[in-house]
C-alpha cells in the first residue's frame, strides 16, 4: 500500500492545482463578463458621452447683423468681419509660455489666461473681436492650440450721428438700446453652429462638407426715415445753440407732418455708440421721447385751435387783454413782459398774451379743454417705434384746482415730451390730422425683399378750416410776434415760441427756464415740422431768442437740401460778407465726414482754395472787374473749386453752405449783380452726381426718397 500512496500524492496535488487554476479562471471570467456587462449595458451611455467629448466638439459662428440705413440707403450702422481668438486647452502644450505670450499682445493678465488654458473645458475664448493688428501678432506666434474665429463687430460710421435713435449693440451683437434693442430679433439673425471632430492628436476638422458650411441666416436690414444730411444739420445747429447758451440739455426733431416720418432726432449731451461703455447713462438718454417738461406758451396752440374748432371765437374778434381784467380763483393774471390792450384773435396768439389765452380757455370749460388736450395726443404715447417712450403728465379734470384751467391754457400743470409737442403742432400743419410718428420706413430681408413696411396712421382731430385759420395766426407770430427770429429767408412758415419756468422745490423758479420753439414750413403746404427745446440756458433764456434762431437755421438748410421751391422772395440785404459754413469741403471729389472746421480757419480755407485754383489755371495776378452790373451765372452742378474760381474771377464775395455739388444759389442765376456783392451758393452731396449714387446703390434695394 505504501508504493501506491506514494504514487497518488503527487497526482492529487496536481489535480488540486489544476482545479484551483480552473477556479481562478472561472472567477476571472465571471468578473470580466460582469464588468463587460456593466460597461456595455449599465454604463454604456456614460462612456459614450465621454468618448464624444473627446472626439467631438463645435463652435458657434455669429451671423451678420443686419445694417441700419437712412432713407437714401446711406449706412448708419453696419457689421464688419473681425477675429476672435480662442483655444482648445488640451491642445496647448506649454500653457504658461502661451499665457505669457498672449498677455503681452492682448494686454490681459497672465494669470487669467493661464487659468483658461489649464481648464477642463474643450473650448475657451481668450479675447473677443480684437483689432487686426493684435490678430496678426498672435498669428506670428504660431501657438499650438490657439485658433481664430471670424465674427462681426458693430460699427457706427457717423459716430454720434443719430446715436440716440440707433442705440448700440454689445459684444455678443445683442441690441442694448434704441432701434438696436427694439428690433434686435429681426436684425441679429440666427447663430451658425459648426460641428468638429478631433483625431488622435487632437487636431480638429469639420465633420463633413455639410457641417463645414451649414445653413445660416443673416439679419434683416432696417431702412429708416432719417435723412442723414438733415440729421447732421439738426445736430450741428443744436450743438451750437447748446454750447453758446451753456445749457444743461437740448433736443431738436425734424418730422414730415403729413406722414409722421422722423427726418432727424437729436439730443444733447450725446455719445459715440462705438464707445458706449465710455459714456454716462445721462448722455445716452433720448430726450426727445424721455424728457418730460412743462411746455409753456407753445402749448397755447391747443387752446387756440380748440376754441376755433368749437366756433367759440371769430378770428376778427377783439379780446380785451388789459391788465387787471382777469381774475381767476382770487388770483389776478398779468402778461409776462408787458400789458396789451384790445387784440384780435391772431394778435393774441402772435403776442402770446396770457390774459387773452386764459379768457379763451374759459369759453371752452374744463371738460372740453381736457378733451382737446387728449385729442392732441397729450397724456398718452405717440406710438413711435422707439423703446421707452414716456406718456407725460396730464391729470383729469376731477383732480384740477380752481386755477388749473388757466394754468393748463398757458402750458403749466402738464408734462409733455418734445415729440408729443411736435406731433400736436403737425396736426395744424397737415390739415387737422394727428399722425403717428415713426423712424422705420421698411425692413428688408437679406435678399432685398420687403419684410415689413409700416403704414401712415392718422386721425382727424380738427376741421380743415380751423387749421387754415391757425396757420394765419401762427404766420403772424413769425412776422410780427414773438417768433420774428424764426422768420425764414425765401420760405413762409408758422410757429410758436415758448419760455417756461421750471417747477423746482414746490414753486416756479425765477432762474431756471426751458426755451422752445415749434413750427412748420412752408406755411400752406408744409414739408417739415420742427421743434427745438433748450433746457436751463444761461443768459438769454426766451424761446424767441434761443430756440427760434435754431429753428430758422435747421429749416432753411433742410428745405434747400430737399429742394423745396421757395414761396417768398429772398432777402439779401442782411447776408454777412464772405462767410463760409462749417460744412466746407476740403477739396472737390473728396468725401468729408462731418468735419468740424474752426471758425477762424474758414476764411483761410477759402482763400487757400482760390490761390490753388489760380495757380493751377495760371490766372493773372491782377483781375480787372467792371463796376457796372452784370448777370450772375448759374452755378448749379459745379464743384466747390469751380464756384470759388468763378466768383473770384467775377469779384464776388462767396458764402458757402453745405458740401459737394452746387444745387442752388442766391441771388438766383440771371440776377443783376456787381463787384463786391455777396453770392451764397448751396451745396449737397446728394446733388447732381447721379452716376456715383447709382454705382453706390447698385447692389442695394432702392427706397423712395423724401419729398
Amino acid at each position: 500500500m505504501k508504493p501506491l500512496d506514494k504514487w497518488n500524492k503527487p497526482r492529487i496535488a496536481l489535480l488540486y492545482r489544476v482545479l484551483g487554476l480552473y477556479l481562478l479562471l472561472g472567477v476571472w471570467s465571471l468578473t470580466l463578463v460582469g464588468r463587460l456587462v456593466d460597461l456595455q449595458i449599465f454604463k454604456s451611455e456614460e462612456y459614450r458621452l465621454k468618448a464624444e467629448q473627446q472626439q467631438l466638439g463645435y463652435i458657434e459662428l455669429s451671423p451678420k447683423r443686419g445694417d441700419i440705413l437712412d432713407r437714401h440707403l446711406d449706412e448708419l450702422a453696419i457689421s464688419v468681419k473681425i477675429d476672435s481668438v480662442f483655444a482648445h486647452p488640451k491642445e496647448v502644450r506649454e500653457p504658461l509660455r502661451t499665457a505669457r505670450a498672449l498677455a503681452s499682445v492682448l494686454g490681459k493678465q497672465e494669470e487669467e489666461l493661464f487659468e483658461l488654458l489649464i481648464g477642463d473645458r474643450p473650448f475657451v475664448y481668450l479675447a473677443r473681436k480684437i483689432p487686426p493688428r493684435q490678430a496678426d501678432q498672435i498669428r506670428e506666434l504660431n501657438l499650438p492650440g490657439v485658433y481664430f474665429q471670424e465674427e462681426t463687430k458693430r460699427i457706427y460710421p457717423g459716430r454720434e450721428l443719430a446715436a440716440h435713435v440707433l442705440g448700440f449693440a454689445g459684444l455678443d451683437s445683442e441690441g442694448l438700446a434704441g432701434l438696436e434693442y427694439l428690433y434686435n430679433d429681426s436684425i441679429k439673425g440666427k447663430n451658425t453652429r459648426v460641428d468638429l471632430h478631433f483625431d488622435a492628436r487632437r487636431n480638429s476638422y469639420a465633420s463633413d462638407a455639410s457641417d463645414a458650411r451649414p445653413e445660416k441666416s443673416d439679419g434683416n436690414t432696417i431702412v429708416l426715415s432719417i435723412d442723414r444730411p438733415i440729421q447732421y444739420i439738426a445736430q450741428q445747429v443744436l450743438e451750437d445753440t447748446f454750447r453758446s447758451s451753456q445749457a444743461v440739455s437740448g433736443t431738436a426733431i425734424v418730422m414730415d407732418p403729413n406722414t409722421g416720418e422722423i427726418l432727424a432726432m437729436a439730443s444733447l449731451p450725446s455719445f459715440d455708440p462705438n464707445l458706449y461703455s465710455d459714456s454716462e447713462a445721462e448722455d445716452r438718454r433720448n430726450r426727445a421721447i424721455l424728457d418730460i417738461y412743462e411746455p409753456g406758451s407753445t402749448f397755447k396752440l391747443v387752446t387756440f385751435a380748440a376754441v376755433l374748432n368749437e366756433g367759440l371765437v371769430e378770428p376778427s374778434e377783439l379780446i380785451d387783454c388789459h391788465v387787471e381784467t382777469l381774475r381767476l380763483a382770487g388770483r389776478t393774471y398779468r402778461e409776462a413782459n408787458q400789458s396789451f390792450g384790445l387784440l384780435s384773435f391772431n394778435e393774441v396768439l402772435a403776442n402770446s398774451s396770457n390774459i387773452g389765452t386764459i379768457k379763451l380757455s374759459l369759453r371752452l370749460g374744463e371738460e372740453k379743454l381736457y378733451q382737446y388736450i387728449r385729442n392732441f395726443g397729450f397724456g398718452q404715447k405717440t406710438g413711435i417705434d422707439l423703446p421707452g417712450e414716456q406718456v407725460g403728465l396730464l391729470r383729469p379734470p376731477s383732480e384740477w384746482s380752481r386755477i388749473s384751467i388757466g394754468a393748463l391754457a398757458l402750458g403749466q400743470e402738464v408734462g409733455v415730451t418734445p415729440l408729443q409737442m411736435l406731433t400736436a403742432a403737425s396736426a395744424i400743419a397737415n390739415g387737422g390730422y394727428l399722425v403717428t410718428p415713426r423712424v422705420v420706413r421698411h425692413i428688408l430681408t437679406p435678399e432685398g425683399d420687403v419684410f415689413y413696411e409700416p403704414q401712415t396712421s392718422r386721425k382727424q382731430i380738427l376741421r380743415p378750416e380751423t387749421t387754415l385759420q391757425m396757420k394765419e395766426a401762427l404766420s403772424l407770430a413769425v412776422t410780427d410776434g414773438t417768433g420774428r427770429n424764426a422768420q425764414l429767408d425765401g420760405y413762409s412758415s408758422g410757429g410758436k415760441t415758448g419760455t417756461a419756468q421750471k417747477f423746482v422745490d414746490g414753486k416756479y423758479s425765477d432762474t431756471l427756464f426751458i426755451a422752445s420753439y415749434v413750427g412748420f414750413a412752408p406755411l400752406q403746404d408744409p414739408v417739415l415740422a420742427i421743434i427745438v427745446v433748450i433746457n436751463e440756458p444761461k443768459g438769454q433764456y426766451h424761446g424767441g431768442q434761443l430756440a427760434a434762431p435754431a429753428f430758422k437755421q435747421i429749416a432753411e438748410r433742410s428745405l434747400i437740401h430737399l429742394r423745396v421751391p421757395r414761396d417768398q422772395a429772398l432777402r439779401i440785404d442782411n447776408i454777412p460778407p464772405q462767410t463760409v459754413s462749417r460744412e466746407l469741403a476740403a477739396s472737390p471729389g473728396v468725401s468729408v465726414e462731418e468735419e468740424q472746421i474752426p471758425p477762424e480757419q474758414l476764411e483761410e480755407t477759402v482763400l487757400t482754395l482760390i490761390q490753388e485754383e489760380s495757380s493751377n489755371q495760371k490766372l493773372p495776378n491782377t483781375i480787372t472787374v467792371e463796376l457796372s452790373p452784370f448777370q450772375l451765372p448759374d452755378f448749379s452742378g459745379l464743384s466747390l473749386r469751380e464756384v470759388v474760381r468763378r466768383c473770384a474771377g467775377l469779384g464776388l464775395r462767396l458764402k458757402v453752405s453745405g458740401a459737394g455739388t452746387a444745387i442752388g444759389q442766391r441771388p438766383p442765376a440771371g440776377s443783376q449783380v456787381s463787384q463786391g456783392m455777396v453770392c451764397e451758393v448751396f451745396f449737397s452731396n446728394n446733388g447732381h452726381d447721379a452716376s456715383s449714387r447709382v454705382a453706390l446703390q447698385a447692389d442695394r434695394p432702392v427706397a423712395p426718397r423724401a419729398r
